[in-house]
């Protein structure tokens, strides 16, 4: 994740990792998450505000 956000230009405060749907951690790993090989994890922008 760390590794990410750097190749990326982006702080780990500005993205958000989510695997299954479900929000994950720096600290968590694939066997936690019950990962299987070719798992993809979903990354997304932190977003502030909402639309009018």
């Amino acid at each position: 994740m760390k590794a990410y956000c750097e190749r990326q230009g982006f702080s780990m405060r500005q993205i958000r990792f989510q695997f299954d749907r479900q929000p994950i951690n720096e600290t968590d790993t694939p066997a936690q998450l019950e990962m299987e090989d070719e798992d993809t994890i979903d990354v997304f922008q932190q977003q502030t505000g909402g639309v009018y």
